[in-house]
């Protein structure tokens, strides 16, 4: 063995780094004894043996294309490598490498291999540690915003309750008024005409039928949310009660100077639930459009059998619902801001018609426009035996 043979043994011995030489094949032809340690090997066990034994297969892809561009570029290629030991341990090692050749013709390849697993390791628990650290001030964030929410919509509910007490104080004050301001007149002038007597008559239950509409409302939505009412369940046309809804509101309709279209199938479309609650959920939307729908404006009714579901479009002409409240508008208590326009109502509605929809396992929707119109969609379910909550 020449001098520099002996020096460069002693150099390999010295080093705590993997350094070796390959074969033409592949195969170790020469490893360092502190380098095949990291790997939990003497060198005379690798000896012959093909370094691809000792790569982590996920590492297959980096060996392929780093071993192309060795042999291709006869430069010095630094890449990243991750084998495995004799006890299964993952070992990454910085590589360093370069072929080796005779009279221009690739007889080996000589590589250092410095062991960087303690440092990958401890960059993957810092970035680790740095991604806990950002989603811990997230969530600090976003429980100090959740505070601010819940102390701003304590705020909101206050103001909503209050502006419900108000409305429907005020609704009820306006058929109290007028109950008790007719049957005064009555009782004080016993001389009073048949026909302004009946006429006030009529007034009086008209506006009994509304404070009590009115009062029924809140009781029922009351019950919803308690999970105490109950589905008075049947197999009924859903056909007749629509029609017969309709009917019952037409001449309000031409009272106040709309047009009404109508498209509703003529055959029976027979569905399992309550009767009534479904005639008040259409009662209410029609009642809605009416109310928010000026004179000459138009009001269209569809209706049509689908698969499995029975789709009802109450659509209207009228003032339309701001983009901003659609989300809002089956919330208790919410009534759409207009300013300038005083339209009576206690925001409860809509709660009760989507609470009765859902009890049903049907579907609503909304679609809107400003000074357009507003397009109200329920689905319900044909065919299946309804579960009340």
């Amino acid at each position: 063995m020449s001098k520099g043979d002996e020096k460069f043994n002693l150099l390999l011995e010295a080093s705590d780094d993997l350094i070796f030489i390959l074969d033409n094949k592949g195969c170790f032809r020469q490893v360092n004894s502190n380098g095949a340690a990291l790997l939990d090997y003497s060198p005379k066990d690798l000896f012959g043996r093909h370094f691809w034994e000792f790569v982590d297969p996920k590492s297959d892809a980096v060996i392929a294309q780093s071993f192309h561009e060795i042999l291709n570029s006869g430069e010095l290629t630094t890449f990243e490598v991750t084998m495995t030991s004799k006890f299964g341990r993952e070992v990454i090692f910085q590589m360093t490498a370069k072929a080796l050749k005779e009279k221009n013709k690739i007889t080996g390849l000589l590589a250092v291999g410095k062991d960087i697993t303690k440092i990958r390791y401890e960059a993957e628990r810092a970035k680790d540690l740095s991604v806990k650290l950002v989603e811990a001030k997230r969530l600090i964030s976003i429980e100090r915003n959740r505070a601010n929410q819940r102390s701003t919509i304590l705020e909101e509910l206050a103001r909503l309750k209050n502006e419900f007490v108000s409305n429907i104080s005020h609704e009820m004050r306006t058929p109290l008024a007028s109950i008790i301001g007719f049957s005064e007149t009555l009782v004080s002038d016993p001389e009073m005409p048949r026909d302004m007597q009946l006429e006030f008559n009529n007034i009086i239950l008209k506006e009994s039928k509304r404070l009590a509409n009115l009062i029924n409302n809140v009781l029922d939505l009351n019950k919803i949310e308690g999970g105490e009412i109950q589905l008075n369940r049947s197999n009924f046309n859903i056909v007749k009660i629509l029609n017969e809804v309709i009917e019952r509101n037409k001449p309000l309709i031409k009272e106040k100077g709309l047009t009404l279209v109508c498209d509703i199938p003529v055959e029976e479309i027979f569905i399992n639930g309550d009767e009534e609650k479904l005639s008040q959920v259409f009662e209410g939307l029609i009642s809605n459009a009416i109310k928010f729908t000026d004179t000459g404006g138009r009001i269209a009714i569809s209706a049509q059998s689908l698969y499995k579901e029975f789709e009802i479009i109450i659509s209207d002409t009228g003032v339309g619902i701001p983009e901003k409240d659609l989300p809002n508008i089956f919330q208790k208590f919410y009534r759409v801001s207009r300013p300038g326009t005083e339209i009576p109502g206690t925001g409860l509605g809509l709660v009760f018609v989507k609470q009765i929809v859902d009890l049903h396992k049907g579907l609503i929707t909304v679609n809107s426009d400003i000074n357009m119109g507003t397009s109200f969609v329920i689905k319900l379910p044909k065919g299946i035996k309804l579960v009340t909550k």
